[in-house]
């Protein structure tokens, strides 16, 4: 049973709060709708009760899991800042935990030097993370609504496991099908703390999205640190210039890395 902010059951009388919502095309409604069978759409935002300060919690037949749970309350509490949401601590301790000490080993090469990649699907700990967090359809709607965009999403994901020789540092914003970007940091070594991506804005205007930047024709915003758990999100336009750090030394920068494509 949903609850607000003050831990007070949730009852509106036209949707039920603990799903996310969807309306009648013709007549804009959920429970007081009258045509049968309703021709359903996405009632925007799906999850307001999140965007209040409330919770969803599992009822009936329908169980909220743990790991889906953590994550909600997480973007709850998260504010917007600088175009993205960043997310401290945003997987549940017990499954970061699995996910950084089973990393695998077995990673294989793409066609970029330095860079070892992984599917999600590798073993049972990453298929939670995908199922349960990032391609759960309550955090999915989440994040839309903390961003305040109006659309569904496929969830697309791996795993990354950068070193020394990794030399892709040119300042852009991701292909167009990226509507969101995301990416986990889980580093096994902490001393990684100064090698998380680097936010830049252009010092000339550049509408052309596809274009690659030189950093000294970019200005510096923000760079997150490369800490366990550190999540962000990341909706594509012309406040996304982004870039990885500059590996000036031999480590293995571990991270899962992914994107929301609208349907």
């Amino acid at each position: 049973m949903a609850r607000d902010s003050k831990g007070i059951p949730f009852h509106p009388s036209e949707y039920n709060p603990d799903y996310p919502r969807i309306k009648c095309k013709q007549c804009g409604l959920m429970n007081s709708c009258t045509h049968t069978p309703m021709d359903a759409e996405p009632w925007y935002p799906r999850l307001p009760i999140l965007l209040e300060g409330g919770m969803v919690e599992s009822i009936d037949d329908f169980v909220l899991h743990p790991y889906t749970e953590w994550s909600l309350k997480k973007i709850r509490d998260a504010k917007v800042s600088n175009h993205k949401l960043v997310i401290e601590h945003f997987v549940h301790p017990d499954l970061q935990y699995n996910c950084i000490n089973k990393w695998p080993l077995n990673m294989y090469k793409i066609d970029v030097d330095g860079r070892l990649q992984a599917d999600i699907d590798c073993n049972e700990y990453f298929k939670q993370l995908f199922d349960l967090v990032f391609d759960n359809e309550y955090v999915r709607c989440a994040v839309a609504d903390k961003l305040n965009i109006e659309k569904e999403f496929e969830t697309s994901m791996w795993l990354w496991q950068d070193t020394g020789r990794f030399r892709v540092n040119d300042v852009h914003v991701d292909h167009e099908n990226f509507d969101i970007t995301f990416g986990l940091y889980l580093p096994s070594n902490p001393d990684l703390k100064n090698y998380g991506t680097q936010f830049w804005q252009p010092k000339v205007f550049e509408k052309d999205l596809t274009k690659s930047l030189l950093r000294e024709n970019c200005n510096l915003i923000d760079q997150l640190p490369f800490v366990a758990g550190l999540t962000y999100f990341m909706p594509r336009g012309n406040k996304s210039w982004h870039s990885s750090p500059i590996l000036d030394r031999e480590m293995k920068r571990k991270h899962a890395y992914g994107y929301y494509k609208s349907i």
